[in-house]
C-alpha cells in the first residue's frame, strides 16, 4: 500500500507489470485519472480494500465509464505476511460476486489450504497466497490444492 500510487504506474509498467492494484482507501481524490493511466500504460487495473474498509468505497471505480476490471479483498491488514485470515471479510466478497458476477474477485492474507474452500465458495477467483506457498515443504502441492479449490467453487456457481 502506497500513498500516491501515481507516481509508481510508469515505473511499474517500464518493469514489465501487467496489473496494477491500488488501494481505495488512498485513492479517493484521483481514482479517475489512475485508472486511465494505467490502462494507458496497458496494465490491468484493480482497486483494493482494506478489512475495515466498506465494501461500497469500490462499487463507483467498478461502475465508471472506464471501470477497475478487479477488485482485490484484504483478509488481512495490509503490511505484513503470516497474518490470520479473517473470515469476516468474505462478506464483501459475497456481496460483491452477487453483485457483479463476472468480475474478477481477488483475496490476499491468510490464504492457503484451511481456508481457500471459504473463500473460494464466496466468490473469490483470484487468490494471492505467500507464506502457505513458500512455507510449505511442497509448494507446487499447495499451489494445486489452492486452483484445485477455486476451479470446483466456479464450477459449482454456474450450474
Amino acid at each position: 500500500m502506497v500513498t500516491n500510487p501515481l507516481d509508481y504506474v510508469e515505473p511499474l509498467a517500464k518493469a514489465g507489470a501487467s496489473g496494477f492494484t491500488f488501494h481505495v482507501e488512498t485513492s479517493k481524490d484521483n481514482w479517475k485519472e489512475l485508472i486511465q493511466r494505467i490502462k494507458s500504460h496497458g496494465m490491468i487495473p484493480g482497486v483494493a480494500l482494506k478489512p475495515g474498509t466498506p465494501v461500497g468505497e469500490v462499487y463507483p471505480l467498478v461502475e465508471a465509464e472506464n471501470p477497475v476490471e478487479m477488485v482485490l479483498v484484504m483478509t488481512v491488514e495490509p503490511g505484513f505476511g503470516g497474518q490470520k485470515f479473517m473470515a469476516e471479510t468474505m462478506d464483501k466478497v459475497r456481496i460483491l460476486r452477487k453483485k457483479y458476477p463476472s468480475l474478477d474477485i481477488e483475496v490476499d492474507g491468510g490464504l492457503g489450504p484451511s481456508t481457500i474452500d471459504v473463500a473460494a465458495s464466496a466468490g473469490a477467483n483470484c487468490i494471492v497466497a505467500g507464506s502457505s506457498v513458500f512455507g510449505a515443504p511442497e509448494p507446487a502441492q499447495v499451489i494445486s490444492l489452492l486452483r484445485s479449490s477455486v476451479e470446483k467453487a466456479q464450477q459449482t456457481s454456474i450450474q
